[in-house]
């Protein structure tokens, strides 16, 4: 339960005791953000439209498909301008910059109502920031009209579904609600209509807060690292706007939001790009984007954490001086390298166990197991293993070309796109939200009780199980995970479907990491033949059970131990880059920015279609792309008790307990130029 709202005014993400320690940033740390919000008023002489030549001829369609945090595609937006200009009123007190933030605001009113994604909260921030910060400067009748527009434009986005009843776990609620609980707090007690829409807001802030704190609490978030930014570049404003309204100090009370911080740092690479599951878009650079730093700026300053100031340091963002003004302590100059950080880490939350050769320019390798089924910008992606070394290797293909599009839905999220297993069992139909789809051989899509969960009870429910870490160990110099993703294909064509991997670090030189992989699959009935899928950007060389991928400065040779006369295939190239089901399915727009979806896979088989229990082994090993080739491994194979992978100075012993007393030959001994052998216990 929330105390009475604070009366007064400004009580929208600031208050009357924050303003001397604003203007204090304002003059000292942060004098560059105020002399541009200065500039910016100087550059308004005055004119009723507000000047053509500042706010330029904003399109609509030049804006609908960019993102709320996109600062650099917005700056010229009328409604980023009155946002920036009503903050700087604060700062002044002085009457033309109030002034000017009315002369943006009312291009904003002359502009039709719009409640798309982005385009509606955007207007409706500035809307709300102009009353409640230029309250006192405003007059009676504008403040009104601005009121009821602001109203408007919080309805058009529950109408138009930008907020969904009772969701809270993933949608375009987490951006809606701050813009809407922003017009409720600066309104309220004072525009009729406005205590019942903070009253919703409310409630629909705590039910996704509490969702949040569910995987953040365990070190994760439920959607794709890019995604992270969408969703908690938001939670600083809940948090402030909770503390100016109500006097809550929301980030005390919730110490898991930092957790994202780790999240973000195991999965980012050196091309400034994260490692990549499921919806990725890569058009803005991370540390150039407004939803990494205001979250990490915040982190940085409420928790005094170094490793988020780290982050914060690297940043380089534009035309956002109220969110640095208001969330990033300059005076706080603490440090935490991420290469004081350990190399392996389990997210549990989200099922990804990472390593990493170092944290500069090393391998990024992962293995993705998640818990929780979730539609919304996720992929059919259980028991993937991804690869990167100064290049994409072994890659999460295909690419965000739009949201349930169809090589969204036939292809990008499926299992056929991603280095998992498939079985294809010609009988199968993979129904999602009352339509029909490719039948990949991969993993099924849930439909009942839902497409997708919606609350915390959700989260908790059966019906939402999919993957998990079935173990996880960590050694000197290597981790160990188990994925279990048997759960996620039809039982009518697979009972089981084990990964283990074993990351050894440092091999074959510093900063590589290597990965030895055993997969027990288990069939539902004779016939069916699984395939082991790696995808790869360029066409990959395979010669015997050699397989060759190249990419930038990276190099990746994977070695087929187990079936030892697999039959491997290529498939990919023109017109079969996203092959499935028989026919491709390309992309519907040109890609912008970073992004490889890749146009090539090898699929690996057994011989023959008999047994029901099939193992594959394989060794995938990265390196600089111009490094010598490393040696031929060689394997022994002890059935149901576990295998011996060698490699030069390397052995790797994946061995089940039942074979702990047994006496395994053959396993060289450690010698000066030889690895300490790695002795992993199966799951």
């Amino acid at each position: 339960m929330n105390p009475p709202l604070r009366s007064g005014h400004p009580r929208v993400l600031v208050s009357p005791e924050d303003l001397p320690l604003l203007r204090e940033r304002a003059r000292t740390t942060h004098k560059a953000e105020m002399e541009s919000l200065l500039a910016l008023a100087e550059s308004c002489p005055g004119t009723p439209d507000f000047d053509r030549a500042i706010l330029g001829p904003h399109t609509l369609e030049g804006a609908r498909s960019k993102s709320l945090a996109d600062n650099t595609l917005t700056a010229g937006d009328p409604a980023q301008i009155a946002f920036r200009l009503a903050f700087l009123y604060l700062l002044t007190g002085e009457k033309t910059h109030a002034a000017a933030c009315e002369r943006a605001i009312d291009a904003v009113m002359q502009q039709p109502v719009d409640g798309r994604y982005s385009i509606g909260s955007v207007r409706l921030r500035a809307l709300a920031c102009a009353y409640d910060w230029c309250h006192n400067a405003l007059p009676e009748i504008t403040r009104r009209l601005i009121a009821h527009r602001a109203l408007s434009y919080a309805h058009v986005l529950y109408s138009n579904g930008e907020v969904w009843p009772n969701n809270y776990v993933a949608g375009h609620d987490v951006n809606s609600l701050p813009p809407i609980l922003m017009a409720a707090i600066g309104m309220s007690g004072e525009i009729f209509g406005a205590d019942a829409l903070l009253a919703d807001a409310l409630r629909h802030t705590e039910g996704m807060l509490g969702c949040y704190k569910y995987f953040l609490e365990h070190d994760s978030f439920p959607q794709s690292y890019s995604y992270t930014g969408t969703y908690m570049f938001e939670i600083p404003c809940y948090f402030q706007l909770l503390q100016t309204a109500y006097g809550r100090d929301c980030f005390a009370e919730n110490p898991w939001f930092r957790n994202c911080v780790q999240w973000w740092t195991y999965a980012l690479r050196d091309d400034e790009a994260f490692l990549r599951y499921g919806d990725h878009f890569g058009a803005s650079r991370i540390f150039t984007w407004l939803g990494y730093y205001r979250g990490l700026a915040a982190i940085a300053s409420r928790y005094r954490d170094g490793l988020a100031n780290w982050w914060v340091k690297q940043c380089n963002v534009s035309n956002i001086e109220p969110d640095q003004i208001l969330f990033e302590d300059r005076t706080f100059n603490e440090i935490i390298e991420p290469s004081e950080l350990p190399r392996t880490k389990l997210f549990s939350g989200m099922g990804i166990a990472i390593a990493r050769g170092d944290f500069a320019g090393g391998t990024v390798a992962a293995l993705k197991c998640s818990p929780i089924y979730l539609h919304n910008h996720c992929h059919r992606d259980q028991n993937q293993i991804t690869v990167y070394h100064k290049g994409d290797l072994a890659i999460d293909s295909g690419h965000y070309d739009d949201y349930e599009s169809p090589h969204w839905y036939n292809y990008y999220i499926r299992s056929i796109a991603h280095n998992t297993i498939v079985v294809h069992d010609p009988q199968e139909q993979f129904l999602s939200r009352g339509a029909t789809f490719a039948n990949d051989g991969g993993q099924r899509f849930i439909n009942e009780p839902d497409f997708a969960p919606r609350t915390l009870e959700d989260l908790s429910s059966e019906a939402w199980r999919d993957g998990s870490i079935a173990a996880y160990q960590e050694g000197n110099g290597w981790s160990y995970v188990c994925g279990e993703a048997s759960h996620c294909y039809s039982p009518q064509k697979l009972k089981q479907f084990m990964r283990h991997v074993v990351f050894v670090l440092d091999w074959p030189r510093k900063t590589c990491v290597s990965l030895v992989v055993l997969d027990e699959v288990e069939l539902a009935r004779p016939g069916l033949l699984p395939r082991y899928l790696l995808h790869t950007v360029s066409e990959p060389e395979v010669s015997g059970n050699r397989i060759v991928a190249r990419h930038r400065g990276g190099r990746l040779t994977t070695h087929v131990l187990l079936p030892g006369t697999a039959e491997i295939e290529k498939i990919g190239g023109p017109g079969k880059e996203f092959w499935c089901d028989g026919r491709n399915w390309p992309l519907k727009l040109v890609m912008q920015g970073n992004h490889v979806p890749g146009s090539w896979r090898v699929e690996v088989a057994p011989p023959a279609a008999g047994s029901t229990r099939v193992r594959f082994v394989t060794l995938l090993v990265p390196a600089d792309a111009d490094a010598p080739q490393e040696p031929v491994p060689t394997l022994q194979d002890f059935g149901d008790d576990g295998v011996v992978v060698s490699q030069g100075a390397l052995s790797v012993l994946m061995l089940k307990a039942s074979a702990g007393g047994k006496q395994i030959a053959g396993v060289p001994k450690p010698v000066e130029d030889r690895r300490e052998p790695i002795v992993v216990t199966l799951k």
